[in-house]
């Protein structure tokens, strides 16, 4: 009898200890079908935070794939929005990711007229996704109107004190640690000095204080059925205080040590009364971050409150490890973010300058030390600058703003130049911060739905209302896009897959029928180009705002738009073409003759110009020098008069080929298909050039037929070289405080080798360089450098 009792515990046991490993099995198999897709994680680098009106943002973007912590190599297509203060959508840009990256810029034209606005940046495939990992970033616009918020004295007298236990429960009769946070009305933290902890009958127990984010963390033994009150005493003499909520009599405490470089101790404790229920059962700790887990079971034994798990380095991930504790149902009862400290997530870069060079500009040195490709971006400022207060750098972005849900108070310092406490301060973050963004009900029961597909570029589908007969087709054509396309009669809808076509950019449509070109302008429609997007009130930061004196500056007029001005006076005299440049004296010596837009009878050929232009003996039907007649030097199969070098006296050039012995080119070459001719006496004085350049093949077709052009809505943004504002002054305080002096997006390093960049030194004595960026294996990059000009 006894032997079939024992039979049976062992087969209850067995059984138990099955279902345990396929609960398990089944949670890893949740796990990793939950992040097993492709998730992209958004950055961009503004030049500025703060913009005076008329300046544009200028920022360059960065997709980290989150699995492969790399760049995200096959994304294109990235949407940055623009909302205002209350919520509203303001306008939307596509910016064309090649590799990981690309850039743009927004201009802040007279129609941002309000003090903040808020950027978004992120990807429709980001969407599939619970959680929001899309990039934000507040802006200011600088105005000359003098504004301040009137603080009442309730608002300034606001502050915020919350109690967080580690793990998320206060558990009677054992050992908790308890979070603590002050943040005053502007969601700063803020300093005390003088701190204490009262029990339900009064007794000063601890005392405590705070950090300068407002933080700190104590230990405490909290009794059964009772409440503690935490006191704190602010620096203008207000009193404030919080008290623990009456702590559950039953669950688990979780205290998490990683201050040992060594190793990371896991606490998990329990009292008395929950020992007895969960004593020899199994309960399991799980370290993950996303793409990787491990999994620790262990037993609570009698007479042992506590389970202590020793993590080693090689068992945890440098940056963020979560750790959750489940109990022996396989339910999540407790969860804590760490942060592993590892040199292997970064990367160091050198930056120097040289001596102001002689037009007012200073060389400013990047040099690579390590054997991987560099992607950079750096902006300069002047060195007392206001301007630039970015809420994450990459480093918070790809590192911090994954896995937590919460806000971060100063992420660019916690991450950034080391300092003593720093790790101390970033472990109290996490502490508060509880709990990780990913919520385990979804990761059980709501994986991500593929309801957003992957986009890589635009579709462009055309449609025409009737069909074409086998002898027409369609031409299409876009300088700007460098595009050229011959649609058959058998495609309609016609569709262009995965293009990347410019934002009101010219395509051109033309019917070929019998040799002959007609206007059609087919019914187009685009899959892609534009996002739905929105923000919450959550991201619209509720901050005082700030006096801002701009020594009454007017809104900036940018370079660009002078130049312009300045080029439409210059054109009145003589318009510079494209292949000016090509010919030397193109622009002073030589008489140009631009024949693209001009109507020409049909079957000219170049012969015919050069008759026109008394380059044409008829005596001889020889091309001959102008006025010259029979004496001059004749284009023939033997060169009879030349210069002293051999050379015909007339030398004819055919889109940069020579073709002065090849007289008979002329005669095969129609008018109608050449863009431009340059003729003259030579630089030398030796005789005379002709230069003749040929429309390209897009060119020519737009040439030979009236086609439909039509400004398409949808696209990307076209990639601007930066530029400077015309600032009134370089020395104006505003300036100093507001002003840009130079922005590089596309800075690439190759192992071990430098590049120089050349900016304008504006009068400043002093540069302050913040760079962002990541190298191909995925370390990253963000440095603030102060250079002073020679």
């Amino acid at each position: 009898m006894l032997r079939k009792k024992n039979i049976f515990i062992l087969l209850i046991g067995t059984l138990v200890y099955q279902y345990s490993i396929f609960a398990q099995q089944e949670i890893d198999s949740s796990y990793v079908k939950y992040f097993q897709n492709t998730r992209e994680v958004p950055y961009l680098h503004l030049n500025k935070t703060s913009y005076l009106q008329g300046e544009e943002i200028w920022f360059k973007a960065y997709i980290q794939e989150q699995n492969s912590q790399k760049l995200h190599t096959t994304t294109t297509n990235l949407y940055v929005s623009i909302f205002n203060e209350n919520t509203s959508f303001k306008d939307q840009q596509l910016i064309h990711i090649i590799n990981g990256v690309g850039y743009g810029s927004i201009l802040l034209d007279s129609t941002y007229n309000g003090k903040n606005y808020y950027i978004k940046a992120s990807t429709k495939w980001m969407k599939n996704f619970n959680e929001d990992n899309a990039f934000y970033q507040k802006i200011s616009i600088v105005s000359s109107i003098e504004e301040e918020k009137k603080i009442t004295v309730s608002e300034k007298d606001f502050f915020e004190f919350k109690l967080f236990p580690e793990g998320g429960h206060f558990v009677a009769n054992t050992l908790n640690n308890i979070g603590i946070l002050i943040k005053d009305y502007q969601n700063r933290g803020v300093k005390i000095q003088k701190g204490v902890i009262k029990d339900q009958n009064n007794n000063i127990i601890r005392k405590f204080n705070t950090n300068e984010f407002g933080m700190n963390n104590i230990r405490l033994f909290i009794k059964e059925n009772t409440s503690y009150t935490f006191h704190a005493t602010l620096s203008n003499g207000s009193k404030i205080k919080a008290s623990t909520p009456l702590p559950e009599s039953r669950g688990i405490s979780l205290i998490v040590n990683s201050k040992d470089k060594n190793q990371v101790t896991v606490n998990v404790i329990t009292n008395k009364e929950t020992l007895k229920e969960i004593a020899g059962k199994q309960y399991r700790i799980l370290v993950h971050n996303t793409r990787n887990y491990r999994n620790f079971p262990f037993t609570f034994k009698e007479n042992n409150y506590n389970h202590a798990l020793l993590l080693k380095p090689e068992e945890l991930n440098p940056g963020i490890n979560i750790i959750t504790v489940f109990n022996n149902e396989n339910k999540p009862i407790s969860e804590r973010l760490i942060y592993i400290k590892s040199e292997d997530l970064f990367q160091n870069i050198r930056v120097s300058n040289t001596k102001r060079m002689r037009n007012d500009s200073v060389a400013v040195k990047f040099t690579n030390p390590s054997n991987e490709k560099i992607f950079l971006s750096a902006t300069f400022l002047p060195g007392n600058t206001q301007a630039y207060k970015p809420k994450n750098n990459i480093i918070s972005t790809y590192l911090l703003r994954p896995y937590i849900k919460g806000s971060i108070q100063n992420p660019t310092k916690l991450l950034g130049e080391t300092y003593k406490g720093q790790q101390r301060d970033l472990d109290l973050l996490l502490l508060i911060q509880g709990w990780s963004k990913y919520n385990w009900n979804d990761i059980f029961y709501n994986p991500p739905k593929t309801n957003f597909k992957f986009e890589n570029g635009i579709d462009l589908t055309a449609r025409l209302n009737k069909k074409l007969s086998s002898k027409q087709s369609i031409v299409l054509s876009s300088n700007k896009n460098k595009l050229i396309r011959i649609i058959t009669h058998k495609e309609n809808p016609w569709i262009l897959k995965n293009s990347f076509l410019k934002k009101n950019s010219i395509l051109n449509f033309g019917l070929s029928s019998n040799d002959n070109y007609f206007k059609i302008a087919p019914a187009l429609s685009y899959s892609g180009g534009k996002l739905r997007e929105k923000i919450t009130n959550s991201e619209i930061e509720l901050s005082k705002r700030l006096e801002l004196e701009v020594s009454n500056f007017k809104p900036l007029k940018n370079e660009y738009e002078n130049l312009n001005e300045v080029e439409v006076d210059a054109n009145k005299k003589r318009r510079k073409t494209e292949n000016h440049d090509k010919v030397y004296g193109g622009i002073t010596m030589l008489t140009s003759a631009r024949l693209e837009n001009k109507m020409i009878a049909s079957g000219e050929t170049l012969l015919d110009f050069f008759k026109e232009k008394g380059y044409y003996d008829y005596a001889q039907d020889k091309v001959v020098l102008r006025g010259l007649g029979p004496k001059a030097s004749l284009i023939t199969e033997s060169v009879e008069e030349s210069d002293r070098f051999g050379r015909p006296l007339l030398r004819i050039f055919l889109d940069g080929y020579d073709i002065s012995q090849e007289h008979w080119v002329l005669e095969q070459v129609y008018l109608n298909t050449i863009k431009e001719i340059f003729y003259g006496r030579n630089p030398g004085k030796l005789g005379e050039e002709i230069h003749i350049f040929r429309l390209n093949p897009a060119e020519y077709i737009d040439k030979r037929a009236e086609f439909a052009h039509i400004k398409i809505p949808i696209g990307f943004a076209t990639e601007k070289e930066y530029y400077n504002p015309i600032y009134p002054s370089f020395t104006n305080d505003t300036y100093q405080k507001y002003g840009c002096m130079f922005w590089e997006p596309n800075i690439k390093l190759q192992g071990y080798l430098n590049k120089t960049i050349q900016i304008p030194a504006n009068l400043q004595e002093k540069v302050l360089v913040y760079i962002e960026g990541i190298t191909e294996s995925g370390k990253l990059i963000s440095k603030k450098v102060e250079l002073i000009i020679k």
